[in-house]
């Protein structure tokens, strides 16, 4: 989604990683939406394209290899992805003023819309074809990396937020949500992560990423946090982000909003886990984790997503609601994936 022409100081940047790209004199230039890293639609006599800085957690050589050899396994294979295009030398990044930049092809569709049944069954034949055909052969660059939700990442988040409250009644809050990483430690990842079938995932699943048309998945964007992880890991987020419900519509480039608390719906849910158990059907151990996933994500989107705000508000993003979803987990998860279960 665009947010409007970009200030003068990126388009001299845009004109500039343009022209070393060789994609030709800008004739349009517009920011795109999200949460995270810059990226602007560019338009020049050759087409359309996305120019995007990387952020620096994902900006060395080795990972960005990594992201680019994949994405470009992917578009031969024809999936809808956003294949990096080569500088004249033959490189596909470029250092510019102390950031990476890529550019990339253009790829569109329309957004998500909450509830639609073929969108939802879309993203999960996505899924399981995505996983299938990255299933071998990885390439170097991100090996041996702990899951963006792994407790040993989160705790620094918790650590700093013990940092900035001196209330009584918050800092208990902290308690209770300290004891939800252990929780996860200790159901999670005392051997049963470990014993998932691993492949590559996206790592980053929910509408800001994905379009439709006809209720097909016509293009997904963002692929930094691509990894060797449980494949399972990106069916939970399809789930929390595309079959769950929420009081107020998602709106991806709001980090507010697409953290808000949600529950998860049985209809939608069934119709995506179908999908994509007819081409991958689940494990034992997979239908184990889901809820445990489910609780180690939620956990990460709002402590990685404290980030993202002012610092005298980190404290009450992260708390806002948060045990809503813990409690539910608590309350229904049981029943609520065995009856996924049952409805195969």
């Amino acid at each position: 989604m665009s947010s409007g022409s970009p200030p003068p100081t990126d388009l001299a940047i845009v004109t500039h990683v343009a022209a070393a790209f060789g994609l030709g004199a800008v004739r349009a230039a517009c920011v795109l939406g999200g949460t995270a890293s810059s990226k602007w639609q560019v338009e020049t006599p050759q087409g359309r394209f996305v120019i995007r800085g990387r952020p620096a957690e994902f900006a060395g050589r080795d990972a960005t290899q990594f992201d680019h050899a994949l994405l470009a396994r992917l578009a031969e294979a024809g999936f809808p992805v956003p294949r990096p295009l080569p500088r004249p030398d033959g490189a596909t990044a470029m250092d510019h003023e102390g950031r990476v930049y890529e550019a990339l092809a253009w790829v569109e569709g329309e957004p998500f819309a909450e509830g639609d049944p073929r969108a939802i069954a879309g993203v999960g034949t996505f899924l399981a074809r995505f996983h299938q055909t990255l299933a071998g052969d990885v390439p170097p660059g991100k090996a041996s990396q702990l899951r963006e939700d792994h407790p040993d990442l989160l705790t620094p988040y918790l650590a700093d937020l013990y940092g900035r409250v001196a209330d009584r009644r918050v800092e208990q809050q902290l308690d209770a949500l300290a004891g939800q990483l252990q929780l996860v430690r200790e159901q999670l990842d005392a051997g049963l992560y470990a014993s998932l079938p691993h492949g590559v995932i996206h790592g980053d699943v929910h509408p800001g990423n994905f379009r439709f048309r006809n209720g097909e998945v016509s293009a997904v964007y963002d692929f930094d946090y691509l990894s060797v992880q449980a494949q399972v890991r990106d069916v939970c987020d399809a789930i929390m982000f595309f079959a769950s419900k929420r009081e107020t519509p998602l709106e991806p480039d709001r980090i507010r909003s697409l953290t808000q608390p949600f529950v998860p719906d049985l209809e939608w849910s069934g119709r995506l886990l179908r999908s994509y158990g007819s081409r991958r059907p689940l494990a034992e151990g997979e239908w184990q984790a889901l809820p445990w996933l489910m609780r180690s994500r939620w956990l990460q989107v709002r402590l990685r997503g404290s980030r993202k705000v002012p610092a005298d508000e980190k404290a009450s993003f992260v708390l806002h609601r948060i045990f809503e979803v813990t409690d539910w987990l608590d309350r229904e998860a049981e029943t609520f994936f065995r009856r996924l279960t049952d409805m195969g």
